[in-house]
């Protein structure tokens, strides 16, 4: 993993609340723990006015205290044991009435038992229904009573502002259910996922969160979910950059909950391109060479994101997209200077690699994606690709 690394927050993910408003329907379906597939997500109705200003967590009659006894309940504590990793764990929160609880997909890779402990004390043993490492997203289910399961609300995370407040519970070190608050401090984070594939629009906070913590919701001042707490940044030999955790945005994780119930599997789109990992205006930061002398010297066009090497067969191939040979450009080692630049997908511009992964993100296989591709000297030409199911060993 890069400096971003999965918090080996400990462990062992969506959710449900009070009766705010409007309640989803998934259709049936037969997940990969047996016949799990009925589910009713409740979900709480948007936000009045996306704030503009900082809030303070009472701002919609809620204090910490409020959301805690409200939603502390639905919360568990994930526990897992396996030969090769021996014990371990993390959090998780309960996503329905029929025994659904979301939790990260890192917290139960390998897991060869799984049981799950509720803030009463009750433990009963779970089943995997299903598990995505591309957004580090998973769904356990528990065969318990209607008394114990208090399923949360999930919000929405494409409402968030910079500095709106958040809430995270979990059970950090083992120590059990506990809650800190914070801010929202950055959005649209690109993280690594724990297949090395990128989650797009993470959300940054404050709030305090440790090992343990993994899996466990990041809660808005109304208290529905906003995201899975899933990793804390490191500061690498300097040990944790306090103060900088992620969460999977609730948005995304929607989507893939909905899917691992119904079949079990979530199938992502794939481009097939390894970008180098500097866009070009980030070279010209770097270096200290004008877009005009980046552009004379190596053919690069003024922004964009450099192509590294293209998958064989793949759909970047297909569609005429190439890689190339490398060259230091003063202190910036093996850059792609034959490589074809991506500068735009279906109209926006692309300044970053990031940029491209975050479109391919969106899409499923068989879309199909307008790209603009500019070859070292070259003018621009538009390519359609159509996008792929990403292979397992990609």
């Amino acid at each position: 993993m890069t400096a971003l690394v999965s918090a080996i927050i400990g462990g062992l993910v969506t959710a449900l609340f009070l009766l705010i408003g409007m309640w989803g329907s998934l259709e049936e379906g037969t997940g990969a723990g047996g016949d799990t597939g009925n589910v009713t997500i409740k979900q709480a109705p948007a936000p009045r006015e996306p704030s503009e200003t900082s809030a303070t967590i009472d701002d919609e009659g809620l204090s910490v205290r409020d959301v805690y006894r409200e939603d502390g309940p639905g919360v568990v504590s994930v526990d897992v044991t396996s030969e090769e990793m021996g014990p371990g764990g993390g959090s998780g929160f309960v996503l329905d009435q029929g025994g659904h609880i979301v939790t990260n997909q890192h917290v139960v890779e390998g897991a060869e038992e799984i049981s799950v402990r509720f803030a009463s004390g009750v433990r009963e043993p779970a089943e995997l229904v299903g598990e995505d490492a591309s957004t580090d997203v998973a769904v356990i289910r528990v065969d318990a009573p209607e008394s114990l399961l208090r399923p949360l609300t999930l919000g929405d995370s494409a409402a968030l502002g910079v500095g709106d407040p958040v809430i995270a519970i979990g059970n950090p070190l083992n120590v059990g259910i506990s809650v800190t608050t914070g801010i929202v401090s950055g959005l649209e984070r690109p993280i690594e996922a724990p297949n090395d594939f990128t989650i797009s629009n993470a959300v940054q906070t404050d709030a305090a969160i440790s090992s343990g913590n993994s899996g466990g919701p990041l809660l808005d001042a109304r208290g529905t979910v906003i995201g899975i707490n899933s990793q804390v940044a490191s500061a690498g030999s300097q040990g944790v950059a306090q103060g900088v955790g992620f969460a999977v945005p609730i948005d995304t994780v929607r989507g893939v909950v909905e899917e691992l119930i119904t079949t079990g599997e979530v199938v992502h789109g794939f481009l097939g391109v390894e970008m180098f990992e500097l866009g070009v205006d980030e070279i010209s930061a770097y270096t200290g060479l004008t877009p005009e002398e980046l552009s004379d010297r190596y053919g690069l066009p003024a922004n964009g994101a450099i192509v590294r090497e293209v998958t064989p067969g793949g759909p970047a191939e297909d569609a005429g997209i190439s890689g190339g040979a490398t060259e230091d450009i003063e202190a910036v080692p093996g850059v792609p200077v034959e490589g074809d630049v991506i500068t735009a997908v279906e109209g926006e511009t692309v300044t970053a690699s990031d940029d491209v992964i975050k479109a391919v993100n969106a899409t499923d296989p068989g879309d199909r994606l307008t790209v603009t591709v500019v070859s070292p000297n070259g003018d621009p030409r538009e390519v359609e690709v159509t996008i792929a199911p990403r292979p397992e060993d990609a």
